[in-house]
C-alpha cells in the first residue's frame, strides 16, 4: 500500500472545492428561494384578501342599487295611492282603471303586473287583468294581512305560478283620513330581465342569490340544492344586519346526472336596504383564488428556474473543468513520474558504479600485490568487497521491496523486546562513530501483531539514519535514543538524535521517494518505511521542534 501523490491530493483538493462550491450556492439558493416562497405566500394572502374585499364591495354595491330599484317601485305605488282618483269607497272603479292603464300599461316598472285589491281583499282590477282575476279573495295572504296591520309599504317574496319566475309583490295601502280602503299592488319578475344581473358571472364563476333571512331563496327561480340544508339557514340569518364574507362547504351538481359533490364556495352577503332579504354572491372558491394561486405557481417556477439555471451551468462547468483539471494533472503527474524516474536511473547507475568501483578496487589489489603483503592485501579486499556486495544488496532488497509494494505477514511481537534486538545489532558501528545508543523502554510489554522482517527494515533504518547524521565532527557528545512505548490504543517506538536536524529544503518532500539530504543517500529507506508503517495501520513522521531529528513510529497495540 502506497501513500496518496501529490496527483491524487490535487485531485482531492479539487473536488473538495467543486463540493463547497456547489454547497455554497446550493445553501444560497436554498435560502433565496425560501425567502422567495415567504414573499409569495404573503402575496397570495394579500390578493385573496383584496378578492374577499372586493367581491364584498360588489355584493355591497348590487345590493344597495337592488334595494334602491325596490323601494323607487314601491314609492311609485305610494305615490299612485295619494292620487285623488283613486278612492274605493265611492263603489266607482273606473277611475282607478283609467288611471293605472294609463301610467302602467306595458309598464316597464312592473313587468308581471298592477293591480288594485279592496279592503276585504278582493281583487278589483289588475293590469294586464289575466294578472289578478277580478273577485279573486287575496285576504288570507301573509303579505295582506301584515299591511292590513301595519299599513306601511311592504316588499314580499310571493310563490310564483311558474318554476322560472322570481315574483316579489309591491304593495302600498290606500288610507284616506286613516281609514284603510285597500291596497295598490305591483308585481316583478327578477328573472326574465335579469334584475340582478346574469346568474353566472363570466369572470368570478359566481352565483347571485337573493334570499329572505330565513333562508328562503327567492332568485334564482330553482334554488340551489344547497338552499335546503340547515348550514344555508344559518349563514343567511347569522348576520342579520350587516355585511359579510365567509367560506364553507356547500353542494354543487356533479357530473353525473342527479349527483352532488361538495365544494368549497366564498359566500359574500349583504342585507338589502330596508327589506328583509339578503342578496349573496357565491364562488366556488378554486376558480375564485384560482388566477392568484396561478400567478404564485408561475412566479414559483420562474424563480426556481432562474435558480436552477445557473446551479446546471456551474455543474457544467465544474465538470468541463474538472476534465481539463484532470488532463493537466495526467500531464504534470507523467512529467513528475519521468522526472522522478530519472532520478531513480541517475542514482541506482549512480550506487552499482560506486558498488561496481569498489570491486574493481579490491580485485585490482589482490592481482598486484607482492607475495610479502599477499595474505593482508587479501583481507582487506575481501572485506572491501564484502561491504561493497553488502551494501549492493541492501540496496536492492529495499528497491524491490518498494516497487512490489508492502504485504505485511503479521505475527505476535513485544515491541520492546524486538526494538532492543534491532538497536543492538548497531551497536558496532556506534561505538566506532562515538556515538551513545541507547534504548528506553517500560518494563511490561508493548504487544502489537506486525511482520518482524518489515518492522525490522523501519527500525533499522530509522537508528541507520540517526547514526549516519551524527557521522563526523558535529558534536562533541553525539546520541541516539530510542524510546518504546504506549499512548492509549498505540504503540510508540521514536528515534531521536540530536546532530543537525533535516534541512527546510527536504523537509516538505522527506518520505517521497529518491528524496534524500544525505550526500551519498539514495532516499528510498523512509518512503519505504511510512509504506510498511501504513501498512500496519500506523504512521511514520517526523516530529516539529527540538534539537536534531526526532521520527515517530506508530503501530496499534494489541490486546496483551
Amino acid at each position: 500500500m502506497t501513500a496518496p501523490g501529490p496527483g491524487q491530493d490535487l485531485s482531492a483538493v479539487h473536488s473538495r472545492f467543486a463540493r463547497a462550491v456547489l454547497l455554497i450556492y446550493l445553501g444560497t439558493a436554498v435560502i433565496a428561494v425560501g425567502l422567495l416562497v415567504t414573499a409569495l405566500a404573503t402575496d397570495l394572502t394579500y390578493q385573496q384578501e383584496l378578492a374577499r374585499e372586493t367581491l364584498l364591495l360588489e355584493t355591497q354595491v348590487h345590493a344597495y342599487y337592488l334595494g334602491r330599484h325596490l323601494h323607487l317601485l314601491a314609492g311609485e305605488l305610494a305615490r299612485l295611492g295619494l292620487r285623488s282618483e283613486v278612492n274605493l269607497l265611492d263603489r266607482n272603479s273606473e277611475p282607478e282603471r283609467s288611471l293605472l292603464k294609463l301610467t302602467h300599461e306595458k309598464s316597464a316598472f312592473f313587468n308581471v303586473g298592477v293591480a288594485v285589491i279592496g279592503p276585504d281583499g278582493a281583487a278589483i282590477w289588475a293590469e294586464p287583468q289575466s294578472f289578478l282575476p277580478a273577485g279573486m279573495s287575496l285576504a288570507a295572504e301573509p303579505w295582506f294581512q301584515a299591511v292590513l296591520r301595519t299599513r306601511s309599504v311592504l316588499i314580499a317574496p310571493v310563490q310564483p305560478e311558474r318554476e322560472r319566475d322570481s315574483v316579489l309583490y309591491m304593495v302600498s295601502p290606500i288610507l284616506r283620513a286613516g281609514e284603510f280602503q285597500g291596497v295598490l299592488l305591483g308585481a316583478i319578475d327578477l328573472a326574465p330581465e335579469g334584475a340582478l344581473g346574469t346568474e353566472f358571472h363570466p369572470g368570478l364563476h359566481g352565483l347571485n342569490v337573493l334570499a329572505t333571512r330565513a333562508g328562503l331563496v327567492i332568485y334564482p327561480p330553482k334554488p340551489p340544492s344547497f338552499s335546503s340544508g340547515a348550514d344555508w339557514r344559518s349563514i343567511v340569518g347569522g348576520h342579520p344586519d350587516e355585511p359579510f364574507i365567509t367560506e364553507a362547504v356547500l353542494a354543487a351538481p356533479g357530473e353525473a346526472a342527479g349527483s352532488l359533490r361538495a365544494e368549497r364556495t366564498v359566500i359574500a352577503g349583504s342585507p338589502v336596504q330596508g327589506t328583509e332579504f339578503v342578496l349573496l354572491t357565491l364562488n366556488n372558491a378554486d376558480l375564485f383564488f384560482g388566477p392568484a394561486r396561478a400567478r404564485l405557481v408561475t412566479r414559483l417556477g420562474l424563480g426556481m428556474t432562474l435558480a436552477l439555471v445557473p446551479l446546471v451551468v456551474l455543474v457544467f462547468l465544474l465538470r468541463r473543468s474538472f476534465r481539463v483539471f484532470e488532463r493537466s494533472q495526467d500531464v504534470a503527474l507523467r512529467s513528475e513520474r519521468l522526472r522522478m524516474l530519472g532520478e531513480a536511473v541517475n542514482l541506482i547507475a549512480h550506487e552499482v558504479k560506486n558498488s561496481l568501483n569498489g570491486l574493481r578496487v579490491g580485485l585490482d589489489l589482490i592481482l598486484q600485490a607482492d607475495r610479502l603483503a599477499l595474505e593482508t592485501r587479501h583481507r582487506q579486499a575481501v572485506s572491501g568487497l564484502r561491504t561493497e556486495m553488502e551494501r549492493l544488496s541492501t540496496f536492492t532488497t529495499e528497491l524491490l521491496s518498494f516497487s512490489k509494494g508492502v504485504v505485511p505477514r503479521p505475527v505476535p511481537l513485544d515491541l520492546v523486546e524486538f526494538s532492543r534486538k534491532v538497536t543492538d545489532l548497531q551497536s558496532p558501528r556506534a561505538t566506532d562513530l562515538g556515538v551513545a545508543l541507547a534504548v528506553a523502554a517500560p518494563s511490561s510489554p508493548v504487544p502489537v501483531s506486525a511482520d518482524p522482517t518489515l518492522v525490522h527494515i523501519v527500525i533499522a533504518n530509522l537508528v541507520g539514519n540517526a547514526l549516519d547524521a551524527l557521522a563526523g565532527d558535529h558534536l562533541s557528545a553525539p546520541s541516539v535514543a530510542v524510546q518504546v512505548g504506549r499512548r492509549g490504543s498505540v504503540a510508540e517506538v521514536r528515534v531521536k538524535d540530536n546532530g543537525p536536524g533535516v534541512s527546510a529544503q527536504v523537509r516538505a518532500r522527506l518520505f517521497e521517494p529518491f528524496v534524500t539530504g544525505k550526500p551519498s543517500g539514495v532516499g528510498i529507506g523512509l518512503a519505504l518505511s511510512r509504506n510498511i508503517a501504513r501498512a500496519h495501520g500506523g504512521d511514520l513522521v517526523l516530529e516539529e521542534g527540538g534539537a536534531g531529528a526526532s521520527f515517530l513510529l506508530t503501530l496499534p497495540l494489541t490486546a496483551s
